[in-house]
């Protein structure tokens, strides 16, 4: 159990210091062939299902948008069950936008609760869901919008 508790963890971690390094290959490792994704707690819309090089095709759309972002992804709970895991991490991430002046301030920041299911195949622990529940944010909800049209412009 430690064994599998360490390497999931470290994977867990991983998430947030490779989404912040804009380390996307790396980040695409990170994910099963299919993930289940649910940002509906932060945005609305339906949970979806798709490849993880599309989640992070999708982030790789937005985070080069803000000028700093910083993930920090709190020690998960983690239950086990053979090759088959959950956990749930708080997690806060500040996306800033700091070289340029923007109406509504230049912080956009998300607090809440990741929930995720990893599935372990070839000895690798993959994420298979990625939640976000119990989102809430503060500062300009206008940043994301701002960041992806940075993004696409450069």
């Amino acid at each position: 159990m430690t064994d599998a508790f360490s390497e999931i963890t470290s994977q867990i971690g991983a998430l947030a210091v490779l989404v912040d390094a804009r380390n996307w290959a790396g980040l695409a490792e990170l994910f099963d062939a299919q993930v289940r994704v649910d940002y509906t707690s932060l945005f609305g819309g339906e949970a979806q299902t798709m490849s993880g090089e599309d989640l992070v095709g999708s982030w790789r759309q937005l985070v080069p948008g803000f000028t700093h972002t910083s993930h920090l992804i709190g020690t998960p709970s983690v239950k086990v069950d053979g090759d088959r895991a959950e956990a749930s991490a708080s997690v806060t991430a500040w996306h800033a936008i700091t070289d340029q002046a923007v109406d509504g301030g230049g912080v956009w920041t998300v607090h809440g609760c990741y929930e995720m299911a990893l599935v372990k195949h070839g000895g690798v622990w993959r994420i298979a869901a990625l939640i976000l529940a119990r989102a809430w944010v503060e500062g300009n909800p206008d940043l994301p919008k701002i960041a992806g049209e940075r993004a696409r412009r450069s």
